[in-house]
């Protein structure tokens, strides 16, 4: 099994990147919001997953970081949802999203989600409940997103808004609220 190679990006296409590892070429599908940071010639690690179904060839999937492996790994075991509705989902939602959203038994948000309805998101509550584990403090984080839910924030506006302000170094409550509310136009 690969679990990550570390070579040159020799060519982005729209759903793949092809990657020069010692001569050898590599075609790994990749989720959207990794491609948009990949660039032609520039050396990464890619963290892979392999998929593979009867009669088809392996397909290569990788992430720009352990966390996007690890929330492929997660919805891959929920039951029903294949590889590349996977990749659809990472594009909307980070692990630790997923980790509260599963937690606090959050049917509306993770059924809001590409290709997932009610009972979808009911499965993956049952399925992972225990079995994901959030990034950071799902103290602060939820509490964050219930005050903007509060100040007429949608739930996934809310998450976002709280993800980007963490991702900014904010790290209490009132300066995660804060660092949300200036990076959005809500207020």
């Amino acid at each position: 099994m690969i679990w990550a190679l570390r070579g040159t990006i020799f060519k982005k296409l729209q759903n793949t990147v092809i990657m020069d590892v010692n001569g050898v070429m590599y075609e790994i599908r990749v989720p959207s919001k990794d491609l948009s940071m990949v660039e032609d010639g520039k050396e990464m690690v890619i963290y892979i997953r392999e998929s593979v179904r009867d009669g088809e060839p392996v397909e290569l999937i990788g992430f720009l970081s352990e966390e996007g492996q690890m929330l492929y790994d997660a919805l891959r075991n929920v039951s029903g949802i294949g590889p590349r509705n996977a990749l659809k989902i990472i594009d909307f939602i980070d692990l630790n999203t997923l980790s509260i959203a599963v937690r606090s038994k959050d049917v509306k948000l993770l059924s809001s989600l590409p290709g997932i309805g009610t009972k979808m998101a009911e499965r993956i509550i049952i399925e992972l409940t225990g079995k994901v584990k959030p990034v950071q403090s799902s103290a602060k984080f939820g509490e964050a997103v219930e005050t903007l839910i509060a100040l007429g924030f949608s739930r996934q506006e809310a998450f976002e808004a709280v993800k980007k302000s963490i991702e900014n170094g904010a790290d209490n409550l009132e300066s995660i609220i804060k660092g949300a509310l200036s990076s959005t136009k809500k207020v």
